[in-house]
């Protein structure tokens, strides 16, 4: 018994140091266990800031050549700008040389006419001074006086025309150098305004027309004659039409103009917090801008009746970063709103396309200048021809009465058988008269030649 229970108790004994490294195990385990579990903890925290780290680094960068490609936008957008000022005052340049070339042909032109004309009265005046009773000089002044008159205006004219491009060459340069500062001005008040604005449509779409006649009067162009608010139109079915602006160009043509104001997305884009909202808003802005350009070309302006217009309609959009926005994103959309004839326009590219109408008009009263100049000139030309003919002719008439005048004084006192003699002689064969022809004609006449008597 004794054996036995000794191997029961080196078993009980064994068993319990098993158990007691099995407990050991277990506590140290689960220790481990504990262990792992924080340091997955820490390191899934550690993994989340530097993923949030990585994150607003992406933001960062993104900002940034966000911030770049509107940089290099704006650089286009100026640089484009300068290259249209270059291409207009080379234009311009080319029709100044047009011009003047064309006022000094005229002015020789009116110099040699003028000159023509002294020489010609001049000699006929010399040669025929001493037949011209002052009757006849005064007829010769009434009819001197209608081209006096001309040849003054016709000079007056030319430096009318001169003064006019002196003036337009100065008031174009100081426009183009007001152009830069101009729109900068106009792009500070569209944010601003835009954030005042912001919500109310109705002030929004009022807002946006002023800002469209402030650059049409910048532009120079004349309200009522060159452009018209609101101006009344029919369509098809007799229904009114008042676009916001119809522009008129030379030869009866128009350009219609529309402004569209998109502000409560594009601030809700600006001011956003996060990629997500900023991402919703934008897409929401370019909604409402197809919306415009649906509308408008819904209305279908070009096609209404007394319009002649070049086949698309100029949709203005006054926040130039709006615009931006928009068709940076969606680049598309500018054709899209082509295929429904809307060219999109903001105030850099209207002003400018503006500026450019201005001087097609100024262009166009020069030109209409230089043709009246020309058609003046052609009936100063025609007059002075007519008067030279009716001169010539006169001179013939004149030669052609002295001759038929010495032709009847030689019947009547010289030559063989004259009147003045053989009337005389009836004086002297007793004839009585009331009175006698006088010496004088007597001392002129041949009284020598008496026929023969038979």
């Amino acid at each position: 018994m004794s054996s036995t229970t000794v191997i029961v108790a080196a078993i009980v004994a064994a068993i319990v140091a098993v158990l007691s490294s099995l407990l050991s195990w277990l506590i140290a385990r689960q220790k481990n266990v504990r262990m792992q579990t924080e340091l997955e903890t820490m390191l899934s925290s550690e993994q989340d800031r530097v993923a949030e780290r990585d994150q607003r680094i992406r933001q960062g960068e993104d900002d940034r050549a966000r911030l770049l490609e509107r940089v290099e936008v704006e650089r286009e957008n100026r640089s484009e700008a300068e290259q249209a000022v270059r291409e207009l005052r080379t234009r311009l340049d080319v029709q100044q040389q047009h011009h003047e070339q064309t006022l000094k042909e005229l002015e020789e032109n009116r110099e040699t006419q003028k000159q023509a004309f002294h020489h010609i009265a001049n000699e006929i005046l010399e040669a025929k001074g001493k037949l011209f009773s002052q009757q006849h000089q005064e007829r010769l002044d009434t009819l001197l006086t209608p081209f006096k008159e001309q040849l003054v205006d016709f000079r007056n004219k030319v430096e009318q025309a001169q003064k006019a491009d002196i003036e337009g060459r100065a008031a174009l340069k100081q426009q183009l150098e007001t152009l830069h500062s101009l729109n900068q001005r106009i792009t500070d008040e569209a944010g601003n305004l835009a954030r005042a604005l912001k919500g109310d449509k109705k002030l929004q779409g009022n807002w946006g027309e002023l800002q469209v006649e402030k650059i049409l009067e910048s532009s120079g162009l004349i309200k009522g004659e060159e452009y018209e608010r609101e101006a009344n139109f029919k369509d098809d079915d007799g229904q009114n039409k008042r676009p916001d602006f119809v522009v008129y160009l030379p030869e009866g043509k128009h350009l219609i103009i529309d402004s569209k104001v998109s502000l409560v997305d594009y601030m809700s884009y600006v001011n956003a917090e996060d990629d997500e909202e900023r991402q919703a808003a934008l897409s929401r802005h370019i909604v409402s801008i197809r919306n415009h350009i649906k509308g408008l070309g819904d209305k279908d302006y070009p096609n209404l009746s007394g319009v002649k217009t070049p086949d698309f309609v100029f949709m203005f959009m006054p926040v130039e970063p709006a615009f931006i926005a928009a068709f940076q994103h969606d680049q598309k959309l500018f054709n899209d709103a082509f295929e429904q004839n809307i060219v999109v326009v903001t105030p850099t590219t209207l002003l400018a396309t503006l500026r450019t109408v201005a001087n097609l008009w100024t262009i166009e009263r020069q030109n209409a200048n230089a043709r009246k100049l020309a058609e003046r000139a052609g009936l100063v030309y025609d007059k002075l021809r007519v008067f030279v003919e009716k001169m010539e002719k006169l001179d013939t008439q004149l030669t052609t009465a002295r001759n038929t005048y010495d032709e009847a004084m030689n019947t009547l006192k010289q030559g063989r058988g004259n009147l003045i003699s053989q009337t005389n002689e009836f004086v002297a064969l007793g004839v009585r008269v009331k009175k006698e022809f006088s010496r004088q004609t007597l001392d002129t006449s041949d009284l020598s030649q008496l026929p023969e008597k038979e």
